[in-house]
């Protein structure tokens, strides 16, 4: 059965749908992707073991906090108040089905992989040498004013 992780970050409260296991962390590439900077790159896990769910630290510089207590590990009861770093969360098994704009501006706010970026780069870099190329193109051919080829190709003056 899924549960909710209702996570409070950077003022704006956002409700994620937990299938059964998902990472916490400030990575674009964690399930659940945080802002802070009190939150490590992969800081924790909270995933489903047998009928039961679990809440793991990765690790973490600034800890995983369950019912205020710093913890490595810790079962999750219905309601429990979770904290990565500096960001709150509450943790409820047993999801309702989301509502569909809800999904939908779930899915809209995924961050980039980091497969992505190299491409992305690549496009800008692209775009900005044929932006070049076009300019120059226009500079020496379609502002009307001959350019001589080279200096030693113009006549003496003498």
């Amino acid at each position: 059965m899924p549960a909710v992780l209702t996570v409070n970050d950077a003022g704006a409260e956002r409700r994620i749908v937990l299938e059964a296991r998902a990472v916490v962390g400030r990575d674009p590439d964690c399930d659940v992707v945080l802002s802070s900077r009190s939150v490590s790159r992969k800081h924790a896990i909270v995933e489903k073991r047998g009928e039961s769910w679990v809440a793991r630290d990765l690790g973490s510089a600034n800890g995983l906090f369950v019912e205020g207590k710093r913890v490595a590990e810790a079962a999750l009861a219905p309601g429990a108040s979770l904290r990565f770093g500096d960001v709150e969360a509450t943790f409820a098994p047993g999801a309702q089905p989301t509502p569909s704009a809800e999904r939908l501006a779930q899915s809209l706010s995924v961050a980039p992989s980091r497969r992505a970026r190299p491409l992305a780069l690549v496009v800008v870099v692209t775009l900005s040498i044929a932006a070049l190329v076009a300019a120059t193109v226009w500079a020496r051919y379609c502002d009307g004013v001959p350019r001589a080829a080279s200096p030693a190709a113009a006549p003496a003056h003498g």
